[in-house]
């Protein structure tokens, strides 16, 4: 007489539940850590753009665009800036600011930023590797502030 076995035990089956579920982790955690990543490689380009398109606007009319407030694109930036750029998305928000000096003053006197507000800290980290060298940067609390312009007249 001989005995046949016809299907998996429960150990084996839990092994293979296990297995699965680590693997699974795993991708999990890869996909955010990507996702992360795209985020602020796409936070990282729109930084480059608001500083070319208020360069742009600073060498076409001579004066830097105005400050409008957070998530809100400047009149005078958009004709610089590609069709449907927004300064609000969902992950993050976008923030011209044009620090005048009291009493106007040459541009050389004035600061720009452009400032990314996120409640993302995984994307702020990331953000603050990508910008490492790029140019001059801040940070407050959960704000990324890249500096266009110095009180200098450099970036």
């Amino acid at each position: 007489m001989s005995s046949r076995r016809a299907g998996f035990t429960f150990i084996e089956m839990l092994i293979v539940m296990i297995v699965l579920g680590v693997l699974a982790s795993l991708a999990v955690l890869k996909y955010i850590d990507l996702k992360n990543r795209a985020l602020t490689a796409q936070a990282s380009s729109d930084m480059d753009a608001v500083r070319l398109a208020a360069y742009s606007t600073w060498y076409e009319t001579g004066s830097w665009p105005t400050e409008v407030g957070a998530g809100v694109l400047p009149a005078e930036m958009a004709p610089y800036l590609a069709k449907g750029f927004t300064f609000s998305r969902p992950e993050y928000t976008l923030d011209y600011e044009n620090l005048t000096p009291p009493g106007g003053g040459p541009s050389a006197s004035m600061q720009i930023g452009v400032i990314i507000s996120s409640t993302n800290p995984r994307m702020q980290l990331a953000l603050e590797q990508t910008l490492g060298n790029k140019g001059p940067y801040f940070i407050t609390g959960s704000d990324v502030t890249f500096v266009i312009v110095g009180p200098d007249g450099q970036s």
